[in-house]
């Protein structure tokens, strides 16, 4: 057995388990934080419930695409330089707005949680969608 092959196998496996408990994990996070209603109310749980949606977009260009490259030998980014270049802006695309979601998450909680009133007054739910495509605009320029 070659190590080529056993690195093949691996990224088989243990990505298709990556795939499958990465999906159903932010599938049950989404369900979660859009069912609950005060978890509506919150613009933190917003910002997580964008992340969730990004963080599968994020498993299923990354790893699906790996996977079959692996499993069937067929790199299309090799083939074709559209989908290369597609592929890499995705990639980097969705991974920053994936980040950024939770680093808003982390700083509305900061906000939220702040003696000062001023402060608190900036976690607001309905300045979360703006803030979310201000954030959106930035990473598509970047």
């Amino acid at each position: 057995m070659s190590l080529p092959y056993l690195g093949q196998q691996i990224t088989i496996y243990f990505g298709s388990f990556l795939v499958v408990t990465g999906v159903v994990g932010n599938i049950i996070n989404i369900t979660v934080f859009a069912s609950i209603r005060s978890y509506r109310t919150t613009p933190c749980t917003f910002y997580f419930l964008v992340g969730s949606f990004f963080d599968i977009l994020y498993i299923m260009l990354n790893l699906v695409s790996r996977i079959a490259i692996s499993g069937v030998r067929f790199d299309l980014t090799r083939t074709s330089v559209s989908w290369c270049k597609t592929r890499n802006f995705s990639l980097a695309f969705v991974s920053l707005c994936s980040l950024t979601c939770s680093c808003l998450a982390t700083i509305d909680q900061y906000c939220a949680t702040s003696k000062n009133i001023s402060i608190r007054r900036l976690s607001n739910i309905k300045r979360a969608p703006a803030v979310l495509i201000i954030m959106i605009i930035i990473w598509l320029c970047h």
